[in-house]
């Protein structure tokens, strides 16, 4: 049988470079090993797989070529004797048992998290992220902030906080800008592209680090300022109709204004002509003529009542002209800006009153809302301290949930203008509740 000492010079290197393969490919193991901080049963057998691969190599390749050594000469003379087919299914089992192994090492390293996975999904960040420690040099730097430093300042990261004085000082390439400053930067490109930077301390392991981080709000920004100018819109809309409702109440006071002064102005001229008749021919009655004077007085009287000409005045008259009787218990608010909204309430639970629930009374509920205690009876009180008005009507309960729109969905921004906050309830029964 041919032993591993005789075999030929071409056989021989090709086993010894095989074993040689193996000792690099069970030294990259076992440095995988001892850097990623895997368990310590790989760290052991990859150890031990290095040292047993080495040493096969080395016997090897000195009992072959019969290199002297004052070293293991008893180890180097059996290596030479041994079979050569014995040495050939030895290697090929090590190689088994390696390939098993690095099936098993590589298994490992994709399910557990370890510094490379770290590493790897931090440069596959969308965002850009360096950590410096308080002079600014950088312990840690992704792949997307290296490129956003290159194409914002032209320049690698060298220093995070020279990066962040660029930020800050707007020391940019043309087309980049920082649109507002202070922990949080704004910062646009040429690309329209918007980009959040923020800055914050971190704790790691006792030391202490800067991060910088950066991510992209271009959407956001772009909805943000959309809203914005929706709000602006909706804000200008809320004033003008603010000012139309003003218009039309104002309107609508005048127009029963003037409709009174024409009633007062025909029955004066009534009165007068019934006077010069009865005092040149004696025609008529003067009790007649007396009675006359008193519906003209008391129709004038009734024009300089401020009550009759404000909101609630108007608000009271229209719920008598359509048959509901308005029953307050409290105070209503004098202040021009409450009053307008109680009045717009009052105006739509009348028309609710009649519409929709059938009634003919209309109660109205007002108390302090800092103390709960109810106020005195009338409706000319002028009382400025936070309040709440509740509304509630005879009438039939609604049959499903009260959907705000229209006039109610109106007066409902009118409220939150004010810094108020209005509830529609509609169990057990129809219930408005207005704080302000």
């Amino acid at each position: 049988m041919t032993t591993f000492g005789e075999l030929n010079p071409q056989a021989a290197s090709i086993i010894i470079s095989i074993v040689l393969l193996l000792v690099v490919i069970a030294t990259f193991m076992f440095i995988i090993s001892i850097t990623e901080k895997m368990g310590k049963r790989y760290v052991i057998v990859g150890g031990g797989i290095l040292l047993f691969e080495y040493f096969g190599y080395f016997a090897l390749y000195k009992g072959y070529y019969k290199i002297g050594t004052k070293y293991f000469p008893f180890i180097f003379y059996v290596v030479e004797n041994t079979p050569a087919m014995l040495i050939i299914l030895l290697t090929a089992g090590i190689e088994v048992f390696v390939v098993l192994w690095s099936i098993s090492f590589f298994s490992w390293n994709k399910k557990h998290i370890t510094l490379t996975s770290v590493k790897d999904a931090i440069n596959d960040m969308e965002a850009g992220i360096v950590c410096s420690n308080e002079i600014g040099v950088p312990v840690m730097v992704n792949l997307n902030m290296e490129k956003m430093s290159e194409y914002i300042t032209g320049k690698p990261i060298m220093n995070a906080n020279v990066f962040w004085d660029d930020l800050k000082n707007n020391n940019l390439i043309q087309g980049c800008e920082v649109m507002d400053q202070g922990d949080n930067l704004i910062l646009k490109v040429p690309s329209k592209r918007v980009f959040k930077i923020t800055r914050r301390p971190i704790e790691v392991d006792g030391t202490k680090l800067n991060e910088l981080f950066i991510t992209e709000i271009t959407a956001l920004y772009k909805a943000t300022a959309q809203l914005h100018e929706e709000n602006s819109r909706l804000q200008r809309m809320n004033d003008r109709m603010r000012n139309l409702n003003d218009t039309i109440t104002r309107v609508t006071i005048e127009k029963e204004i003037l409709s009174l002064k024409i009633k007062v102005h025909d029955n004066i001229g009534k009165i007068l002509l019934a006077a010069k008749r009865f005092f040149v021919s004696r025609e008529g009655k003067i009790s007649d003529i007396v009675n006359m004077w008193r519906e003209s007085a008391r129709l004038i009287a009734a024009n300089d009542d401020p009550l009759k000409r404000d909101e609630y005045g108007l608000m009271f008259k229209t719920a008598r002209d359509v048959g509901v009787n308005i029953k307050v218990t409290g105070m209503l608010p004098q202040d021009q800006s409450r009053k307008r909204i109680v009045a717009t309430a009052m105006h739509e639970c009348i028309t609710n009153t009649i519409r929709h629930a059938g009634g003919d009374e209309l109660y109205i509920n007002t108390f302090l809302s800092d103390m709960g205690k109810r106020g005195r009876n009338t409706m000319a009180a002028v009382y400025m301290g936070p309040m709440v008005v509740e509304f509630t009507n005879n009438g039939n309960p609604p049959e499903g949930k009260i959907v705000l729109s229209g006039g109610l969905d109106m007066l409902k921004s009118m409220v939150e203008d004010y810094g108020g906050e209005m509830v529609v309830q509609s169990e057990p029964v129809f219930k408005l509740i207005i704080r302000m």
